[in-house]
């Protein structure tokens, strides 16, 4: 399978989950490409595009979804799954609106007639040294919302990319790959939890 992965990163933890990510793909024998979306990549002739930017004002990074709008048509008939890196994992309701987690990711699910497959949250890395006078206003507001106070802060694990890239080629296998335009129709009837048990029944065979 041919795989693209089209990124931004802001102060580096995108980049580095993409490329552990990129690392596991290959592992499982996929040929992978990566590329920032500063290089404009087509995604005409993959079979899989992996979408993954960090959370930045309440949803993905406005890089990667100016270049998803660029490519909208193309997109469509491509299965697609993605990552976001934050720092609010678990989400809240605030208000009485869900705020956080992966509410973040709506926007890129909205962008699309036929969304990603799949799609999770990893998270993300803070060092207060290394963020600009502008972010470090607006994270310290942020971590103020929360009742706290911005500091470093790591919740990035290798775990969460290895899950991710395990889920989103069995998904792939199992559903994914019909979600792309005129095909969807294929997996109308699809049964999540038929097919776990028939992974539960193959797995008690072998032992």
């Amino acid at each position: 399978m041919r795989i693209l992965i089209v990124y931004t990163t802001r102060y580096g933890t995108t980049e580095k989950a993409v490329k552990l990510a990129k690392k596991l793909f290959e592992r499982e024998g996929h040929v992978v490409e990566v590329k920032n979306v500063k290089e404009n990549p087509s995604p005409v002739s993959y079979d899989l595009v992996i979408l993954s930017a960090p959370v930045y004002r309440d949803g993905p990074h406005w890089e990667l979804m100016d270049w998803i709008e660029g490519h909208r048509e193309e997109l469509e008939e491509v299965p697609k799954a993605f990552f976001l890196v934050a720092m609010h994992l678990a989400g809240s309701v605030f208000m009485g609106k869900l705020h956080g987690g992966i509410a973040y990711a709506q926007p890129l699910i909205e962008a699309f007639e036929v969304p990603p497959f799949y799609g999770t949250l990893i998270g993300g890395e803070i060092d207060v040294n290394k963020l600009s006078d502008e972010d470090r206003r607006k994270m310290k507001r942020f971590y103020l919302a929360l009742g706290e106070k911005l500091k470093d802060k790591s919740l990035y694990r290798e775990e969460d990319v290895e899950a991710f890239v395990r889920r989103t080629l069995l998904y792939y296998d199992w559903f994914g790959k019909h979600f792309r335009r005129g095909e969807l129709e294929k997996v109308k009837d699809f049964d999540f939890m038929e097919k776990v048990r028939e992974m539960e029944e193959k797995l008690d065979a072998e032992g």
